[in-house]
C-alpha cells in the first residue's frame, strides 16, 4: 500500500532526516552558547548547578510519594550528594580524583537501574529519556558544559571563587568575589577554555581542514562563468 506512492514516500524520508539535521544543528549552536556562558560567567554557573543539586535531592524525596524504587532513589541522592564535592573546585574538576570517580560510578549505577526498573514494565522510549533526563542527566550535562579542559590545575585550588581571562596587558577579571579581593592569574597566562568549547574547537579544526580538500575536488565551474559573461 505505501509503495503506491514511493516520491511521496521517498519526499517523506528526505524530509524527515532533514529535520533530523537542523536539529541537530540548533541543538549545537545551542550547546555552544551555554558553553560560552558558563566560560565568561563561571560563578553565575557554579550558583545555577548549586541550586539544581538541591533542587534535584528535593525531588527525589517527592518521588517517594510515587512509591518507585527505593534502592533506584538512594542512588540517585547519593549521586548528587556527591555532585556537591565536585562543586567546590568548579570548573577545575578532576575526575580521575576519588570525588570525580565515585560520582561518575554512582551516576552510571543510578543510569542503571533507572533503565532496569523501567524496562521491567511497558514505558515508551519517550518516557524514559525525558525521566532520566531530568532526574539522572541534568547535573552530570551541566558539569560537562562548565568543566574546564586544562589538565593543569593551580595548586592548592580548592575551589576558585572567582574567574579569570588574560586579555592583553593586565586581564580582565570576569567575576569578583563578593569581598572584591583581587583575581589570581590564570595557569599559563591564558584564558581558561571549557571542555565542551575545547570540542567544538577540534571539530572546527577539522571542518577547516577537511572542506578545502571536498572544494578541490569538486569540478570547477568557473569556466562557465565566464563564458556568460
Amino acid at each position: 500500500m505505501v509503495w503506491e506512492h514511493p516520491v511521496s514516500l521517498l519526499s517523506v524520508y528526505a524530509g524527515f532526516y532533514l529535520v533530523i539535521v537542523f536539529l541537530s544543528l540548533s541543538i549545537a549552536c545551542g550547546l555552544y552558547y551555554l558553553a560560552e556562558l558558563c566560560e565568561e560567567y563561571v560563578i553565575t554557573a557554579k550558583r545555577i548547578i548549586g541550586h539544581t543539586i538541591k533542587a534535584e535531592l528535593l525531588l527525589h524525596l517527592v518521588l517517594l510519594w510515587d512509591r518507585l524504587p527505593l534502592l533506584c532513589l538512594g542512588t540517585g541522592l547519593a549521586a548528587h550528594a556527591s555532585y556537591l564535592c565536585l562543586l567546590k573546585p568548579f570548573p577545575y574538576v578532576q575526575l580521575g580524583s576519588t570525588a570525580g570517580i565515585t560520582s561518575v560510578a554512582l551516576w552510571l549505577a543510578s543510569t542503571g537501574l533507572w533503565i532496569r526498573h523501567f524496562m521491567g514494565t511497558y514505558y515508551t522510549m519517550e518516557y524514559i529519556a525525558a525521566f532520566l533526563l531530568l532526574t539522572t542527566w541534568l547535573v552530570p550535562f551541566a558539569f560537562f558544559l562548565g568543566m574546564s579542559g586544562d589538565n593543569a590545575v593551580l595548586p592548592g585550588a580548592g575551589g576558585y571563587p572567582y574567574s579569570v581571562a588574560s586579555s592583553g596587558s593586565s586581564g580582565s577579571l570576569l567575576q569578583r568575589t563578593p569581598s572584591g579581593r583581587p583575581a589570581a592569574a590564570a595557569p599559563s597566562g591564558r584564558k581558561r577554555r571549557g571542555l565542551m568549547l575545547r570540542i567544538f574547537d577540534t571539530l572546527r579544526r577539522k571542518r577547516d581542514a577537511v572542506l578545502p580538500e571536498l572544494a578541490k575536488q569538486l569540478p570547477d565551474a568557473s569556466h562557465l562563468l565566464k563564458e556568460k559573461i
